[in-house]
This record gives structure tokens, sequence and C-alpha cells, in this order.
């Protein structure tokens, strides 16, 4: 079960339109992700075309909420983090970086997409 909107939903009852490409999805794939499906990798392969360092942005987005969790937490105490957009899990997530260095650190997800939770 998911929550959305405060409500439970059964993640099998959620269309998850695989024949259709998904922005999240499609992030996944320039990650090198397993949460995508053909018409996602499709999309990916034509926005290369026309934005071929795409790959490189998505890696470089990730690389940078690594360095920046790192920081927040080591140089600054921070602990507490709200991941908003956050998408397909994609490993190391935000509290996997957070809690490497301080094992209390909490984060709490958002998203408004109910593919996610799915």
């Amino acid at each position: 079960m998911a929550q959305i909107d405060g409500a439970q939903i059964d993640r099998a009852s959620i269309d998850l339109k695989t024949d259709q490409p998904h922005s999240a999805r499609i992030y996944d794939y320039f990650l090198g992700g397993k949460d995508n499906f053909p018409a996602d990798r499709a999309a990916a392969e034509q926005a290369l075309i026309g934005f071929p360092t795409a790959r490189t942005g998505a890696r470089e987005n990730r690389a940078f909420l690594r360095r920046v969790t790192r920081f927040l937490v080591a140089q600054k105490g921070i602990t507490q983090f709200l991941d908003v957009g956050t998408g397909i899990p994609t490993s190391p997530n935000l509290h996997e970086v957070a809690q490497a260095s301080a094992p209390d650190a909490r984060v709490v997800y958002a998203d408004n997409d109910p593919a996610v939770p799915a």
C-alpha cells in the first residue's frame, strides 16, 4: 500500500502506462537504472539526439545531491531533509547518503506522481 493525498492506495491498482514514456523513468534510464520500459528507453534515446549531454547531466545531478548532502550533514549538522519531487528511488537514495554520516538523519520523500510509490 502507498499513501497518496492521505489515502491508502493499492500499488497494484495504479496504471503505470508502461507503453508511454515517463520523465521519471527516462531519468532512471539515464542513470543506468532498472525501473524503465521500452517506451522510456526509446524516448531517452530520442532526447539524446537533441541533447547529447542529458545522460551526463542526470549523473552529475545525482553526484551533486550526494556531495551537498554529505556537506550539510558533516559540516553543518543538518539531519532532517525533505525531498520534494523525489521521483523513482535511485541508489544511493538521499537517506542512504545522509545516514552514512549521521545514522539518526531522517528524510521525508514527497512526490505527486502516483507512479513513484508504485
